[in-house]
């Protein structure tokens, strides 16, 4: 909503806006009408535009945020008992889908094998990619790490 107010000819003055952008993520814009009195340009149009971060999964979490109760509905449990792609779509398409903040199927299947089941296993240094396998206190076997990197390569 637009602070509404009145300004003489040749006075300066501010707009306030408040945008609720709650549930809201990516990119987003909002118009606002601007009337005068000025016969030339009785309205304005301001068009807003910005970038909503939601501000939880921007910060760095390490795997036990990750793995533990507050993350593990969206990151874990979907997972649970899946293999190859129904795994990725249940767990992992959800940073690795295009316009996310992991890289997508198309750049990971050009990694080589063995980078693609260290960054699986051990996770990412610097990101928020965790290490996945057991060891590192992740959910996954060996076994559905394999079928991912399977499915990512395209060998099944």
């Amino acid at each position: 909503m637009a602070s509404s107010g009145r300004l003489n000819p040749g006075e300066k003055g501010t707009i306030s806006i408040t945008i609720d952008v709650r549930g809201k993520i990516g990119k987003l814009s909002k118009t606002i009408q601007v009337y005068s009195n000025d016969p030339k340009r009785p309205q304005v149009a301001l068009i807003l535009t910005m970038n909503v971060k939601d501000a939880f999964h921007a910060k760095k979490h390490d795997a036990k945020d990750i793995f533990g109760k507050q993350c593990s509905g969206c990151h874990v449990d979907a997972g649970k008992g899946r293999k190859g792609i129904e795994l990725f779509n249940a767990d992992c398409i959800m940073c690795h889908n295009y316009g996310k903040t992991a890289s997508p199927v198309s750049v990971m299947r050009d990694m080589p094998e063995d980078k693609l089941k260290h960054a699986i296993g051990e996770g990412v240094k610097d990101s928020s990619m965790p290490g996945w396998a057991g060891t590192k206190g992740g959910p996954l076997t060996k076994e559905e790490m394999d079928s991912l990197v399977e499915f990512i390569k395209g060998l099944k």
